[in-house]
């Protein structure tokens, strides 16, 4: 079973999981000292996340098609995201393996991954008590 329904509820989930990540001081500090723009890009369902820090001083998240251009870019299926955010997927064995496709300067974006792991607490409960999720019959 696909982790996701529909784009709207991959959106809002992505979306509600950034915006607590960047309210972590802990996390956004190192997100920003980092002063990358990371673009998302997810398949069944399809979407996109942008998450800019380029200016060190605040966390910006697009969902869906924005106009920043991102120096890094990660695509995958939204199922291989769920299963990140859930802890149990190795990045550099999913771009080995092609789960993941990476571009550009990927080395920057993967120093990232400690700083992003309280994240991965986080996740969980955020899935399952999503407002899409919960407002979605079954």
């Amino acid at each position: 079973m696909a982790a996701y329904k529909n784009t709207e509820e991959l959106q809002q989930v992505m979306s509600e999981l950034w915006d607590k990540i960047k309210a972590d001081k802990g996390m956004s500090t190192e997100l920003l000292k980092a002063q990358l723009v990371v673009r998302f890009d997810y398949k069944e369902p399809k979407g996109s996340i942008t998450i800019d820090s380029s200016d060190g001083q605040e966390i910006k998240v697009y969902p869906g098609k924005c106009d920043i251009k991102p120096l890094v870019e990660m695509s995958m299926s939204a199922d291989v995201a769920h299963e990140f955010w859930l802890g149990k997927l190795s990045v550099p064995m999913a771009i080995l393996t092609g789960k993941m496709i990476a571009k550009g300067p990927v080395n920057q974006a993967l120093a990232l991954l400690p700083a992003i792991k309280p994240a991965f607490t986080i996740y969980p409960q955020l899935y399952e008590t999503s407002s899409a999720r919960s407002s979605t019959p079954v």
